[in-house]
This record gives C-alpha cells, structure tokens and sequence, in this order.
C-alpha cells in the first residue's frame, strides 16, 4: 500500500505538474487556443488525484497561462505582450529577501514580465513624492519611510492595496492610513540582543535571557571585556532603530498638546536617555569606535571583537554563512520589556502605466510560496503567519532560539508609540547626541528638546 504523502512532497509533485505545463506551454507543446489533455489524463500522468490536478490548473488560470472553459476543458490562452516594470529596493533586499532569487520564480511563473530591479539611490528617493514615482513601478518601503511619507501626504501617490487576512494584523497596521493599506508587509523584525556564546562559556557566565535588565548586562560586558581588543557590548548609536528603544522602555511618550511638547524633565523618558548614556560611555565594556553603520557593528561581532551587540534579524542576515556560534535573548529592559520592530513592505506606484502587472507582482512577494522562500533562505521573519509557523529556516544555519520572536510579540512597539511625528526624530537625534557628547547637559537637553520639537 502506497504511503500518503506529506504536505511537503504533495506540494513539489504539484509544483512539478504545474511547471511541467508551463514549460510545454511555453515551447509550444500546447499552442495558443489548444486545449490542454483532460483532468484524468493529467492525474495519470503526473500521479495525482483529479482534484489536486484541478487546483494545479486554477494556479495556471490565475497566471493568466490558461482559461477552464465548461464542460469543454482548458485552453492555452493568447500570448501575453511583454512587458517591463521597475522594482525600487533597499541594497539590503539583495540578500534580506534573497530578492534575485525570488524575481526569477516570478519571472517563471509570469514568463511575459520583466521586472528591473533598481535600488533606491538614497533615502531621498524615497522621501521626494515626484522622483520615486517617475523611477519606480512598485517601491520597497520600511514602516518608518512610509510613516515619514504619509505624513505629508505621500501615501495618496501610491495604490490601495488589499489586505491579506494571514499576514500579522501589526504589521498591516503599521502600512495603513484611514483604514486603508498602502503597502504590503513582507518582512519584519524586532530588535534582539546578539551574544557570542563561547565568550560567555570561557568567562563561565550564564547567557542573557528575558529577565535581563541594564544592569545584567553591564555587570556581564564588563567581565567580558579581557583588555585585548575585546569589549562586552555595542550597538550603532546613531540608528534611529537603536536608541529610541531606550524611550520606549521608560513607558512613557511625548506630552503634545495643541503642538507644544511638554518639558521632559523629571520624567521616565529622561531617565531613560540618562541610562543610554551611562552605557555608551562606559569604557569599561562599550568601545570608542567611529562607526559608519551597522554594517560595522555587526563585522567587528563576526570578528569577535564584541561578545555582545543590538541586531534585527534581518541584520543576522550578515552572518548566515559564518562561523559563529551566536544566539539571540530579548535585549535587557528599564520598567517594561518593551523593544522596537521594524517592517518592509512593497508598495504599488498609483501613476504606473501597467497596474495588473504590477499588481501581480505585489501579489507574489506576498504569497504563500513566496514567503516560504524567503523563510528558507534568509533569517528574515516573513509577514504571513502560516510561514512564520514552520520552525527555523531549512536552507541556511539560525541559532538556536531563532523562534524566540514569536514568544516577544507582546513586547513590540514602534516610533509612533512615543507621540511625535517621524520627521521630528532627526531633530531629537541631533540633541540627544549632543547630550551623550557632553556638549549640552541635562537641563539644556530638555529645554531644546521643548523647543524644537514644538516647532512645525
């Protein structure tokens, strides 16, 4: 008696029929107006069962390849005019959705689109309405580019998408405006804290876990910093991804009314860049290194010159082929283990001159195969839930608490939960900076962060 199948093989014995029909429709095998052989002609030939043929000829109706006629059968559709659109991404994308991989399984499926793949120049692409809509069909767009986006207006430029029911509602959330979604979550991410495991096991320490406040973790950076260009903790103090974790923290936001921001001083939100500061310029575990980006940070953990740093997961991308014995815990906390996430999505260009295709496109990225894929080959957490619910990737080494995200879930929280709008964080960057720097102190801080916040 022939065993039943798993899920997985089912689903690669339909994925080979339906690839197979592709292929013969593509070289001519089946001609356009031809029909295809019968359901159980198709069940014989492939070994599958007519019902699960059926549901590999309705992929091939959605892909506009064929069209299921009554009682007559399927016919190849007409041949597609070729068509070209444009797809703005992050540098990122490149390897934090394994994105080359994915347009040419798109491309497979829907062998009449082509789609160039053009990175943003620069923030600015994205933040100038006018430039990024003559460039790009769809754009790549994370929550805090959309949020800054919106909040002049922007997101009328771009389509009203549909949402999909198994995508995490928080996520959906962050790409919405008047209940309506503008961008398509793909990948998200909160932040974690990173540790280098054999570090902790020479200097006989226990790892991080989620009872770790501040204080645990100084108490450990310092033990492990040995005075031979290795320090116990880092992170990018200018990531707008990084330090405003510390304000979350506190569980307190911004005092706004009427425009005004309230003074700061006395309250959590102080403490906690007070607290920020302490760290940063603690030489006995946080070195002086002028970093450019992230990107620095996470060479200098790969390298071993750091026993801990703040990643995302998708950051964790940088080391998916290297030998490094790393895990992740939730980062240590003030008052509440609060820590920020962050999101990508891809939007659709309400000026594109081809929106079906487009639109197919938005679709695929976000898909249940799709999302797989990119669960698979990257550390990337995808946006549906049935993906997220497979256990670690297949295709590429994770550490071991890799699925320790979705025990976090209560704790996510993003920029706009401290009450200002996003386009002021660079504002409130430039002072906190000053702050920590020693060039202002703590009651000019609070004073210039009354002021200038309080300007439109």
């Amino acid at each position: 008696m022939k065993a039943k199948p798993t899920n997985e093989q089912f689903r690669q014995e339909l994925e080979r029929m339906v690839q197979t029909l592709r292929d013969e429709i593509a070289n001519g095998t089946y001609g356009p107006g031809q029909l295809l052989p019968s359901e159980p002609a198709q069940a014989e030939r492939f070994g599958l069962s007519n019902k699960s043929v059926r549901k590999g000829l309705d992929i091939l109706v959605e892909e506009g390849v064929i069209e299921k006629i009554p009682r007559v059968g399927s016919r190849v559709k007409a041949a597609r005019q070729p068509v070209k659109i444009t797809l703005g991404y992050y540098l990122k994308d490149k390897h934090n959705l394994e994105l080359a991989g994915l347009l040419e399984d798109f491309h497979r499926r829907y062998s009449w689109i082509t789609v160039i793949a053009k990175p943003h120049s620069d923030q600015k692409s994205i933040e100038s309405d006018t430039e990024w809509t003559e460039r790009f069909d769809l754009i790549m767009l994370n929550n805090e580019h959309f949020a800054r986006m919106a909040e002049g207006g922007g997101h009328s430029l771009l389509r009203p998408l549909a949402e999909k029911p198994d995508a995490y509602p928080f996520l959906t959330r962050q790409f919405m405006r008047d209940g309506q979604l503008y961008v398509r979550p793909l990948v998200f991410s909160p932040v974690v804290l990173c540790y280098n495991k054999r570090h902790f096991l020479e200097q006989s320490l226990p790892e991080p876990d989620g009872s770790w406040t501040w204080d645990d973790l100084v108490r450990s950076a310092v033990q492990l910093t040995n005075g031979n260009g290795r320090f116990g903790f880092c992170f990018y103090i200018s990531n707008m991804n990084r330090w405003p974790i510390f304000l979350l923290q506190s569980g307190e936001r911004f005092d706004r009314e009427g425009g005004t921001v309230g003074n700061i001083r006395d309250t959590g939100l102080l403490s906690a860049l007070k607290l920020c500061k302490s760290l940063i310029r603690n030489g006995d575990m946080f070195p002086l290194f002028i970093s450019e980006n992230d990107g620095d940070i996470n060479r200098m953990f790969l390298e071993g010159k750091l026993s801990m740093v703040l990643n995302t997961y998708m950051g964790m991308n940088d080391w998916k082929h290297a030998d490094l014995e790393y895990d992740v815990s939730p980062i240590p906390y003030i008052g509440q283990p609060i820590t920020l996430t962050i999101a990508e999505g891809v939007g659709i260009n309400n000026r594109t001159a081809h929106p079906e295709e487009a639109e197919l496109l938005a679709d695929y990225l976000s898909s249940d195969r799709a999302q797989s894929y990119i669960r698979n080959h990257t550390l990337s957490l995808p946006s549906l839930q049935s993906a997220g619910c497979s256990g670690a990737p297949k295709g590429v080494p994770a550490p071991d608490r890799y699925m320790l995200y979705r025990e976090m879930m209560f704790s996510y929280r993003t920029h706009m939960d401290l009450n200002i709008p996003i386009s002021q964080f660079k504002k409130l960057s430039y002072q906190v900076k000053a702050y920590w720097a020693n060039l202002i102190d703590e009651d000019e801080l609070c004073d210039r962060i009354c002021r200038e916040l309080s300007v439109p």
